[in-house]
This record gives structure tokens, sequence and C-alpha cells, in this order.
């Protein structure tokens, strides 16, 4: 090696090798062409030369490989032998005397002496060590001292041969083939190591291009210590050369991916010469002659190859190589031993065979938590930059393939993609890679209370082979055929070269129809621009673009017609015009073809298509494809302009009744006969002759047979006739033309088609006249209607709002609203109606009331009857939540908000009482329904009487309030339990651990009313920590299990000695919440309350209430007062006089102004208006949940029981 006319000191090439072989870098700009070449040779042996009898190769394989993967396997790990060694140590006692020189310290004796030593150690540095992407120094991992090659030289010229005769040797037993690879030698470093110094163990980075070893020499030098010790996979060596070494000089040796430690120094000095060694040349190293390859080999690549199109044969193979290699250094000349050794013999046996090989580099990520618990003892030597903790719980691997290059590395691909089960070798990949030592991790450190998040990268590199069919997808991927038209498409010669000839034949070879826009744009491009009329025809073909004149592309026709001449091009373009789905879009394209024609002012090429394109247009006209609604109009003006009007009424129109269907055929009508450029006499003609046409082949009653069903007896019968809403809505369209169009002749024929039930079936009557009468037949409404209520009625589960709205409109349109009350809403009683159906029909009636009873009051009677049975049928049941009720209900559905809310609107108050009910009379009254489905209601009541302008003591109201505050008292919170012992609580006060878990824990079993809680998904360090103090403080009242997720979770049940306390302490305060929400006046609550106000404020504070005040009693009194308002539709009484008068829905609710305000015993008799209650919510505060991050709740102290005093009032503000 040169450097400025100089060789550098310790620069050594054997006498082989050129001192300057070191080659430069290639320039890889010829990359993808060299890649489209091997593609093309590739691809050339396709369409076969399998009948070529000289080669032996191509004759039938004898056993065929039926497991490509399996096979090579099998035989990548036994049957190819390595006899070289991943390390070398020798010592020479014979060796020369280097004659050492050091900077400006001169000639060093050896063997070395104390003073020498102290002299290099003064003048060197201390050594450092990389890590990732930095370079550290730090003695507890490497404690060596260094001086820079470029400071050292060797003044003997024996020393030159000695290390000659080295360099062989070492690569004899490395396996490295040194005529193939002609070995280079350069120093790197000299090394002094004094008593104590050592090198943790690690891996050599490969410092220049081409290294891929590292060789050390141990200069004459007393010291004791100092072991070398080699690891590589399974196999350690361990190299002490102390003994002898103050008169000997050792040689070290080993592959850069070896790992390898240095002891420390006992005693003494130890020092030595590193040097890099080099690869200088691309070539692969060891090789084998081809006699010698296996046979199994040989017979197991040529099955691979002859697979293309086997789904069993891999499109690649990715073997696992035995040593690891950098980006920079991967490519064929930087193998290394028994990976030198395998692809060659690889390349030498598939290359015949058109087997590819490429490198590339796998990184096997493996994510989890780590196994630290915050103890130093994980820590100790290397955890300032290695993190070394164990991996407790994998929760994700990920392999990723990158860097894909051919042997000279050259770049292929970025990233490859594989299938695991299928393409890789060994079987299980991930877990031989990983049972190694990982290369890096990166670790988020203890986190206080549990262990961070871990991650650990492997590094290998791997082999990556495939067949030469596989060769252009494996190139370019799903881009190929993309790739091929691009390459083609951007052709700028004047004759196609050789690649682009075989590129041409790849498009081919794989495209079909829907690539036709790339090939017209590529290859009809291409053979435009090469005038090959037979590859322009050939592409066409490929792709099938004969098949309309948008898929051939008009400019490709165009410049195909210019080039090759109309004669040629003339075939082709008849089939595109006779197959495009579109005779308009054919017609258009004669038209334009005709002025680019004119345009060439060519006269031979006007002559030849003048006749040709009249013909073709009369050809399109005569084989008319039934044009689509938005070719109405290109079609008439294309008929007018080369044939005139009659043209149109006597060619085309007959062309459009027989070619197309009745759907066509009327909106064609319909199109023509508004179309005010025609004359009016023969629009008229064609559209009354479309539209009788069109009407003729119409069936608006068709029937399918129906499949058998299980329907009630009543109305199985109608069943049987499926409806066809689209075929009636176009009877609608018939009617509406005849009208518009003044065709009556023609609307009696509709009219009797309509009208033509004889011999019908009283099933098809009923439910098809029901979409036709109503809104077409005027002079029939009154029969109309009633079929239409009967066919309506018919089929009752089938009903719409659609229907209702049509069958009231009918019987009104009828000039009989009176039977709306008499007829209709009598019989839609009677029969079992769908809820939505039944609020559809109150809605309708209500808003026609007018119109059905001007007076009101019979209407409002039938409203109330069907509003019973709607409030009957609906569902009050909200939905349940695990969080306490009084936050759920925010953004809640409140199905009995919903029905008061429809009471009001439809200026039924009444409907109210029905409402509350149901909803205190429930199959089961336990404290479940009462929790989850009553005292939600309680804080939405009062803003409800807010909305809509009502007194807060406004009845049904007040009397619901009344009792599910009852309720609550009695049957959720019950008698106050005993209290929890203070040994337990104790227990639990001495637990001070402020984690992130730990507080929720305490306040769960301290405070919170559930029985048991879970913390999923913490991870298994979190979940120790926490049973821990679950064992040390909780012992006796709770247990817990673990929750088997990944990362694990921890659940916790507690004693019911610590259940009943928290639970009635909760249900306590909720309670008052409940109250609050109604109020925060005293009065105001003492009037909604009446009577039983102090006996509910006295059981929520745990008073005892005497036996003679029975809060069931009272419960069960309001409900039979809202039973007595319900019956028989009483009248209820007027509302407060607050609100007078009648008002929209969203004020004060119609009709509450008739309602007398109740009188209530024991309290005061004024109206409350519930203005005032906003400020009861916020008074009240927000309702504790269970969650994660509280503090410990202190249990409640101890009370004695007081003596209940009917004459106390209890401040709840």
């Amino acid at each position: 090696m040169e450097n400025g006319g100089e060789t550098v000191p310790g620069t050594h090439a054997l006498p082989c090798c050129p001192v300057n072989a070191v080659n430069e870098a290639k320039d890889l700009s010829c990359l993808d062409e060299a890649h489209s070449r091997e593609i093309i040779d590739d691809m050339s042996d396709d369409d076969g030369d399998e009948g070529d009898d000289d080669n032996d190769d191509d004759s039938d394989i004898e056993d065929p490989s039926e497991d490509i993967r399996g096979d090579l396997a099998d035989i990548l790990s036994g049957d190819l032998e390595f006899a070289g060694t991943f390390s070398f140590s020798k010592t020479y006692p014979a060796a020369p005397n280097p004659a050492l020189a050091v900077g400006d310290i001169g000639t060093i004796g050896l063997p070395l002496s104390t003073r020498d030593a102290a002299a290099i150690k003064a003048h060197a540095e201390q050594a450092p060590f990389g890590k990732a992407d930095k370079t550290i120094v730090d003695k507890s991992v490497r404690d060596t001292w260094e001086i820079d090659a470029k400071e050292v030289r060797f003044d003997n010229p024996a020393w030159t041969t000695f290390l000659d005769n080295v360099i062989r040797e070492v690569c004899e037993v490395l396996g490295v083939d040194v005529q193939a690879s002609k070995p280079f030698c350069e120093l790197y470093k000299l090394l002094l190591y004094e008593t104590g110094s050592h090198f943790l163990p690690h891996v050599d980075t490969e410092k220049v291009n081409g290294m891929f070893a590292t060789v050390v020499i141990a200069l004459p030098s007393k010291f004791t210590g100092g072991a070398v010790q080699v690891k590589h996979g399974d196999m350690t060596q361990v190299y002490d050369c102390s003994a002898g070494s103050l008169y000997n000089t050792t040689v070290l040796a080993w592959y850069t991916d070896v790992e390898h430690e240095v002891k420390a120094v006992t005693s003494g000095y130890r020092l030595a010469l590193s040097f890099n060694l080099m690869h200088t040349t691309n070539s692969l190293r060891p090789t084998l002659s081809v006699n010698n390859l296996p046979a199994r080999l040989r017979r197991v690549l040529l099955s691979w190859e002859r697979g293309k199109g086997d789904t069993d044969a891999p499109a690649k193979i990715i073997y696992l190589l035995s040593h690891k290699y950098s980006h920079a250094n991967l490519s064929g000349s930087a193998l290394k031993g028994v990976d030198a050794h395998l692809i060659a013999v690889l390349d030498n046996v598939g290359r015949p065979y058109g087997i590819h090989i490429g490198l590339a580099n796998l990184t096997c990520t493996q994510r989890g938590s780590a196994e630290d618990y915050g103890d130093s003892s994980y820590r100790w030597g290397r955890c300032a930059y290695d993190d070394d903790v164990g991996m407790m719980e994998v929760e994700d691997t990920e392999v990723v393939i990158e860097h894909l290059v051919d042997l000279d590395g050259r770049l292929i691909q970025e990233s490859v993609t594989c299938d695991i089960e299928f393409e890789v070798i060994p079987d299980e990949l991930v877990d031989e890679i990983t049972a190694g030592d990982y290369d890096d991790q990166e670790y988020e450190g203890y986190q206080g209370n549990y262990a961070g998040s871990l991650e650990r990268f492997y590094r290998r590199t791997v082999l990556v082979m495939w067949p030469s069919w596989a060769h252009f997808d494996m190139i370019h991927g799903s881009n190929g055929l993309s790739y091929a038209c691009q390459k083609i498409r951007a052709s700028t010669s004047s004759h196609p070269t050789a690649e682009e000839k075989e590129l041409v034949d790849i498009i081919l070879a794989r495209a079909g129809p829907s690539h036709c826009a790339a090939v017209v744009s590529s290859l009809c491009h291409a053979a435009l621009v090469w005038r090959d009329l037979s590859l322009w025809t050939r592409a066409v073909n490929k792709c099938n673009a004969e098949r309309s004149v948008t898929t051939l592309q008009e400019g490709n026709i165009l410049k195909a017609v210019k080039t090759f001449g109309f004669s040629s091009i003339q075939p082709c373009l008849e089939r595109t015009l006779e197959n495009d789905p579109s005779s308009i879009f054919a017609l258009q394209f004669l038209e334009r073809f005709e002025v680019w024609v004119a345009s060439q002012n060519v006269e031979e090429l006007s002559s030849t298509t003048k006749d040709w394109i009249a013909a073709q247009r009369t050809r399109c006209f005569e084989h008319l494809k039934t044009p689509g609604k938005d070719e109405y109009e290109s079609l008439t003006a294309l008929a007018l302009k080369y044939g005139g009007i009659e043209f149109l009424e006597t060619r085309i129109i007959p062309r459009v009744i027989s070619s197309g269907e009745s759907t066509n055929i009327l909106e064609f009508a319909l199109f023509i006969g508004k179309k005010d450029s025609v004359d009016s006499e023969a629009r008229a003609r064609m559209a009354k002759a479309l539209l009788a046409a069109a009407l003729s082949g119409i069936g608006f009653y068709s029937v399918v047979p129906p499949a058998p069903t299980k329907t009630p007896a009543y109305y199985s019968s109608y069943n049987s006739v499926p409806e066809t809403s689209a075929q009636l809505e176009r009877a609608k369209q018939y009617l509406g033309a005849c009208l518009d169009f003044d065709f009556d002749d023609l609307l009696a024929t509709t009219v009797d088609k309509l009208l033509g039930l004889a011999g019908q079936p009283d099933t098809v009557v009923l439910s098809r006249v029901k979409e036709i009468f109503p809104p077409a037949l005027r002079k029939l409404s009154s029969t109309a209607s009633s079929l239409y209520i009967k066919s309506v009625m018919a089929r009752p589960t089938a009903m719409s709002p659609y229907d209702v709205s049509s069958m009231i409109q009918a019987v009104i349109s009828a000039g009989e609203p009176d039977q709306v009350i008499t007829q209709v809403v009598p019989k839609l009683e009677g029969l079992k109606l769908d809820v939505s159906v039944l609020r559809s029909i109150i809605e309708e009636v209500h808003r026609r009331r007018a119109q059905i009873d001007p007076d009101g009051t019979r209407v409002k009677s039938a409203l109330l009857r069907l509003l019973k049975k709607y409030i009957g049928g609906i569902s009050l049941v909200a939905p349940t939540y695990s969080a306490s009720y009084y936050l759920a209900t925010v953004n809640r559905t409140k199905p009995v908000l919903d029905a008061l809310e429809f009471c009001l609107t439809v200026q039924l108050p009444e409907g109210c009482t029905f409402v509350f009910q149901r909803l205190l009379n429930p199959p089961k009254l336990d404290s479940q329904y009462i929790t989850t489905q009553l005292a939600p209601l309680v804080p939405d009541i009062c803003p409800f009487l807010m909305k809509h302008k009502l007194s807060l003591n406004q009845e049904p109201f007040a009397t619901a309030l009344r009792a599910i505050m009852l309720y609550w008292v009695q049957k959720v919170m019950g008698p106050r339990p005993s209290e929890v012992p203070q040994t337990y609580m104790n227990a639990l006060r001495a637990w001070t651990c402020r984690c992130e878990i730990c507080p929720a824990v305490r306040a769960f079993l301290t405070s919170k009313p559930e029985e048991s809680m879970s913390w999923t998904r913490i991870g298994a360090p979190k979940r120790k920590h926490v049973e821990n103090f679950l064992a040390t403080h909780a012992r006796a009242i709770a247990t817990y299990d673990t929750i088997r997720s990944t990362p694990q979770g921890l659940i916790v049940k507690k004693n019911q000695i610590l259940v009943a306390p928290a639970r009635w302490t909760h249900n306590q305060k909720e309670g008052k919440r409940l109250l609050a929400s109604i109020s925060s006046n005293v009065d105001e609550l003492k009037a909604v309350l009446g009577a039983d106000y102090l006996r509910i404020t006295a059981l929520l504070d745990g008073l005892t209430v005497p036996a003679s005040a029975s809060t069931d009693a009272a419960a069960g009194s309001s409900r039979r007062r809202l039973a007595q308002q319900a019956a028989g539709g009483q009248q209820l009484p007027p509302a407060a006089p607050a609100a007078s008068g009648s008002v929209a829905h969203h004020g004060t609710a119609p009709g509450v102004s008739t309602l007398q305000a109740p009188t209530i015993s024991q309290g005061p008799s004024q109206n409350i208006q519930a203005s005032r209650m906003s400020q009861t919510l916020s008074s009240a505060g927000p309702v504790p949940v269970a969650t994660t991050s509280h503090t410990v709740d202190q249990p409640p102290a101890k009370r004695r029981k007081m003596a209940y005093n009917a004459h106390d009032v209890i401040d709840l503000t």
C-alpha cells in the first residue's frame, strides 16, 4: 500500500499479491443494466430449448426432488465439509527480532524491559472501545495502552519474511485459499498490557474494507496471566502464552466475528502487535473441483430450476450463514471459512442451472419486559453500557431481511420479504438465532416499581438463493411488468436492442387484459417507432385491446394508420368497432377519424377510407346496441345528422324497440318526448310508439312462487306475493308519461293493466294496489283507499311509516276523514304492530288532528288508547354500565325520558302516568333494578321539568321521585352493617407504598363497593410487587390470583367483612347525591317528598326509624296513586299557574296547563318551579368511581346509635 510514495510501516502482502492489489470500490451505476441482462438470459430459456440433446442436464431428472427446501437443508448441513477452523495459535521460538522502533523513543529492546515499557506507556494513549456508534474509554471494560501504526516501524528485513510465512500458515489453518484470495496484512496498533490490564468479551469490527480476520503477535516480554479466550457458537478455545513469554514470539488469529476476551495480566508487561487481515480480490474461497461436487446437490438444484409453476417449489431459499458481515463488507470476497466454502460450492454447481446467489443481513428483534427488580447485582461490571438484564417475558418477535447484494457486493434490493414457514433453513430459524448471544439491546431502565421494556437485537447474515424463473420477480418484485413497460416506453432507438427484444418477450409472456393500458402505451408505441407491424399486432392481441376503441386508444390507432397504412390496420379496426359495447362511441370515433383523415391531406388515404367510414357507420346503426341513458342525446343527434327525422323515426326507433328492454324503451320515450329540437308531431309519434312498445312488455303484477313460511294463520296467505317495488315504481312513470304527453288511449291501456285483476288472487290485488292507486288514480280514490287499507293491514309486520302516512292520506283524500277514528284506529288497535309503526301512527294522527276531528275530543281519546298501547310495547330498560349510576347518566340513552318527551310532544301529558306506572312495577323489583333503572332517572327528571317549564311538584313526577327515594333507602341501602375491625384497618394503614398500583388496591379494599377488581396487562414485575404487599398486609381479608395474559394481570377479591360496610357507605353517598339532585332547598324537598321527607332523610343518615314508619308501605302508596291516575284514562290535575297557556314543544308542554297541583300532606302547598334546580348538581359534586390512581379513603369512624326525632330537620347543604 502506498502513502505519499512510501510504504506504510507494517503493511505487508504475500509475494503472489502486488502491493497495490487492494481493489477500489466498483462503480455500481451499471447495476440495472447488468441485472437486466441476467434477467433476459434467464427468461430467454422459458420457451424452451428442452429438446436440445447436446446438453445432458436438460434431459429428464432421475429421482427429482419433491422437497426442495428439505433436501437442501440436509445437504447444506451434512454433505459439505470444511477443514478450516475459526482461530489460530502458534509459538515461534526462533522468530527474528523485528527491530521495533516507536516514534521519538527509538528502538525498543526485546525482551521488553521495564524501562522501555515505561517509555511506551508515556508515549501511548488509553485504548478505547466501540459501542454502537460511539467510541468510549472505560477501564472497567478495556484497560490497555495503544500506539497507532503510523508511529511504528520494523527495521529488520528478516521480519518481512517471517511475517510472510506466518500469514500463509494462518490462512491455511483458517481455510483461506491464498492463491485465489491473495490476503493482505496491515499493522493496526501496538498494544501494551500492564498488570491489571484486560479486555472484556467483545467482537472486532471490520475496520477496513475486505478485512476478514485479526492477527495478534505477542513479542518477547515477561508476564503472567493475559490468556486469550475465543468463542464461536458452541466452540470455545483458551490460548495462554505466558509460559516462555520472555523469549518466545506467539501468533494468534481469529475471524472478525469471533468473540474473544483478554484476561487480566497478573504481573509484568505484555507487548503485542495487532494486524488487520484483508482480501484483495473478489474471488470466492475456498473452491472445490466440479468433479468432487455432491451429485445430490446438482439433482436438487436442477429440480428446483425445472419447478416453475409448481406451487410447492419455493421462489427463494434463505440460509443462515455461520459468520456475520456488515453492510459495507457484504460480498463474496469478504466471506470467511465455511461460509466461503459453502457459497463457492453452491455457485459452481448452481450457476449452470440458472441458480442465483445473493447475500443479505438479517435482524431478529425480540421485545418484552426485563427481569429487573432494582437490585444492583444485575448491573455489575458492564452495567453502565450493556444494561445486562435478563428477558423475563418475550412479547413480540420480528424478523427483517435487508440489503440484498450479489456476490460482487452490488445492491439488488434494500429489503426482502420471506415466508418464515416455507423459505428458510433451518426450520426453526428464530430459535437458532436467539439461542445465541444478542448483539445489542436497548433497555428502558428500572422504573421505580417495575422493570422497563427491553429490546434485543440479533444480527446475522444469510445466503439468499433463487432459480432463474423467479429472478425477474426477485429483482423487481410486483413492479416487474411495469418496469419492463417503462424501459420499453423510454426507448429512443430506431431499432430494438437485444435487451429491448428480450424485454418485449417478457412483457408478452406476462401481460393480460388487465395490463392493456401499459402494454398499448409501451409495446405499441415501440412497434410504431421500430415500424414493426407484427409486434404491434401481437401486443394488441395479447392484451385484448380490440375489445373497444377506448382500450385500443384512439391516438394509437391514428399513429398506426399513419405508420403502417390503413389497409394494414383495417381488420383490427373493424373488429374493434364491432366489439365496442357502445355503438354511440363507435359512431363518434368514426366522426373524429373522418376529420383526422381530412387533416392529413393524403389523397390515397381519403379515397380508401371514404366508403369504408360510410359502411362502418351504416353497420353501427343497423346493429345498434342498447344505448345508455347518457347516450340518448348523442344517438338522436347522430341519427338526425346522417339520416334526418325520417331516418330517426323509421330506422333508429324500431331498432331501439327491438334491442332494448321495457325500462330502456320507456326512458328513451321520456327523452324523445321532451326533445324540443325535433318536430312536435314527429316527436309525439316516436314517443308514443316507444311508450306503447314499453307498455306492451311490462307486467305490473308478476308473481314469484313463494317459499313456505311459518306465519300466523290470519295473514299467512298474503305472504305468497313478494314485493317488486321497482316494477310498481315504473308503473307510476307510465301513468305520468301518459298524462304528460296526453296519450289518452295509452292511459286507458295503462289503467286497464292496473285494474286487470281478473283471475288474480286477492293477495296479489291487496299487495299491489297500495303503491299505485292513491297517488295516480284520483277518480278511483274511494276504491283505492279501501283496497289499500286492506292490503296494509293484511301484513302488519311489514307495515312501514310510509304505509301509515299513505293509508291516512288515502282515507282523507277519499273525503272520509272520520273513518280514521271509526275504522282505521280501531282496526290498528287490534293488530300486533311494531312499536315504531305505532309511534308513526300516533305522530301522523296528531299531525292531522285538525283534518280528522276539528273538535278534538274524539281524536284525543283515540290517541290516548294508541299511546297506552305504544308505551306498553316499548322497552323502558336503559343500558347498564359498570361505573357509578350518577356518572353513567352522562351521554346515556334513557328510554324513559324519550317516552316522556314523546307524550308531551303529541300533547298527551296523561301518557306520563302510563310511563311511570310501568317503570315502578317491574317483574322483579330488586336493588339492581333500582340502581340501574330507577336511580339514574332522578338527576334527569329535574332538568326535564325545567326544559318544559313545569313545576318540581308536578304530578306524576313528584310521586315517582318519592317512590324512587323510598326504594333506595329501603332496598338498596338497608340497615347499617357493622364496622370493619380496627385490626384489619391498622394492617392496611401500614401498607404505605405509593407506586402506580398499590394506592388503587388499597382504595379498593378500604372504600370501594365492588367485591373484586382487576388490573389487566400490568406485567409480571408489577403483579409480583403488589402480591408481596397483599400477602403482608391483607392476607386475612383478601385473596388474589394471576390473570394469564401477555403481559400478565392481577385480580383481587376482598372478604365480605370489608364489602358490606364499604357498599353501605357508597350507597349512602349515592343516596344523598340523589336527594341533592332533586333540590338542595329543604322546603322544596318537603313539598316533593311530602310525609316521607323525614323518613327518607333519617334513613340516609343511618338513623333508626320507628317500626310504625314502614318505607315499604310508603312506596306502595306511591305506586297505588300512580295506578289510580292511569286507570281508565283518568284526567290528571292541571299544571301550576306559573305555566299557563298552550306553548310549543320546547316551551311549556302542550296540554299540561290544565293540570292541578296535587296536595301534599305535612308539607307546604306552594308550587315549586324547577328554575333553581341547576345549582343542585354542582353542589352535590361528582361521584367517585373505581380507579387505579386514588389515595386510600379513611374508614368511617364508629358512631353511636341516635334516637329518631320526627321534628328534626336535616340540612343537606
